[in-house]
């Protein structure tokens, strides 16, 4: 199991342009208008089928990838409910 400690004091993952805009974050309640699809996020660390995420606002997250395996650490995924959905390429 990979731990977030060592990864807080980063600083929020550049991302291809237009990629964050007004997208949700990882930390969010819920949303009603986008029901937590897309969120994009980059990839910190990987753990086999698992990946350590931050999202624009420096949160993270452990985020399922093999619906989109290979992932490599620096990759940047789209997320929907913990599950990585799609890559953004940039």
């Amino acid at each position: 199991m990979m731990s977030d400690e060592n990864v807080m004091a980063r600083s929020a993952p550049a991302l291809p342009d237009g990629v964050w805009g007004t997208a949700c974050t990882l930390d969010h309640d819920g949303c009603v208008v986008c029901a937590d699809a897309g969120i994009p996020v980059r990839v910190l660390a990987v753990d086999g089928d698992d990946a350590l995420c931050q999202d624009s606002a420096g949160n993270t997250a452990t985020i399922a990838v093999e619906l989109v395996a290979p992932v490599c650490d620096g990759d940047v995924l789209l997320t929907h409910g913990g599950v990585a959905i799609g890559r953004v390429e940039g």
